[in-house]
């Protein structure tokens, strides 16, 4: 009985956030391959932790990302909503920078990649944001950090807020038109 609850917990320990190290949940780290993310306390911004996405070589051609998706909180419905954002870089080659998509149930996507406004090289830690239009209709908003080619981003105290409507919106909208399911056996031209 001993032998099996020692090996219990040898299985079931690193499985869970144990040891003090802290989870990067709920955000998804897309690009495991080619980028490392976590959680540090080197250098943050506020508090003890900050989150990163770092590349594994300095090679790299490929983007990496850090993000998580939302439900819209009900008081957003029919809102500007402004993303704040704290960020800094470390030797970033190509780009970097933040996003927020909101996305509807009648195909229209908002969206702001920050491509007007990309971070290089090193920077010290900047507050950036973005203002998108929350229609009444919207199914998710997803947001994070991305980086493109080698390098770090660090990101810290992301915050949501309702702005006045006089704000400016800092993105793009889009109308995806959807249709029915095709060439779902890849056969046709």
């Amino acid at each position: 009985m001993r032998i099996l609850i020692s090996l219990l917990m040898v299985v079931a320990l690193p499985c869970a956030d144990s040891f003090g190290e802290l989870s990067l949940r709920p955000w998804v780290h897309h690009n495991q391959k080619d980028y490392d993310a976590g959680v540090s306390t080197v250098n943050s911004f506020a508090g003890k932790y900050s989150a990163y996405i770092r590349s594994k070589s300095s090679e790299t051609n490929t983007t990496g990302t850090l993000w998580q998706a939302i439900k819209p909180r009900p008081d957003w419905f029919g809102e500007k909503v402004r993303l704040t954002v704290h960020m800094r870089t470390l030797k970033v080659r190509e780009a970097a920078g933040l996003f927020m998509r909101v996305s509807t149930y009648s195909g229209w996507i908002n969206s702001d990649y920050m491509y007007d406004r990309l971070a290089k090289g090193n920077t010290d830690w900047q507050k950036y944001t973005i203002v998108l239009e929350v229609p009444h209709d919207t199914s998710l908003i997803d947001f994070g950090a991305w980086i493109i080619g080698p390098g770090e981003v660090q990101v810290d105290n992301f915050t949501f807020e309702v702005v006045d409507p006089k704000v400016r919106v800092t993105g793009t909208s889009e109308k995806i038109e959807f249709g029915e399911a095709e060439n779902l056996d890849f056969e046709r031209p």
